[in-house]
């Protein structure tokens, strides 16, 4: 006999699988990626060197199998905090880096855009990856 519907055990533990994210849109990012099958890591740690010195930095969302290209969400309307700093530090580093916001996702197709981008820079040299100045 074959259930359509799963037990409650099933998915609670499923649920407990997803990331909790911090905001709407970082949900949204994350579902997206699941959509489109990229493997990716949320909140990962990363050691970054910074000024001379290392830091432990968590980037929103961190894609393996791209080469570990991060991409970074602010809900704080158009603006990314520290945005410029962040992206020279990803670039010092040599990590590609995508940064998004409220407004980027309310684009009615941002999903096949961000796809489309990371795509762009995973072509690229790995050393013009990180030299994005978008």
């Amino acid at each position: 006999m074959k259930t359509d519907a799963l037990s409650p055990d099933l998915e609670y533990y499923i649920g407990k699988l997803q990331p909790q994210y911090e905001s709407v849109g970082q949900a949204q990012i994350g579902h997206m990626l699941d959509q489109y099958g990229i493997p990716f890591f949320y909140k990962q740690a990363t050691l970054i060197c910074k000024n001379s010195h290392r830091e432990i930095w968590h980037p929103d969302f961190t894609l393996p199998t791209y080469d570990n290209i991060v991409i970074e969400y602010s809900a704080n309307g158009s603006r990314i905090p520290d945005k410029a700093v962040k992206s020279n530090v990803y670039r010092q580093n040599h990590i590609a880096a995508i940064f998004l916001n409220e407004s980027d996702l309310a684009r009615p197709d941002w999903q096949q855009r961000l796809y489309d981008r990371l795509q762009e820079l995973y072509s690229q040299p790995f050393a013009h990856r990180c030299d994005q100045r978008r």
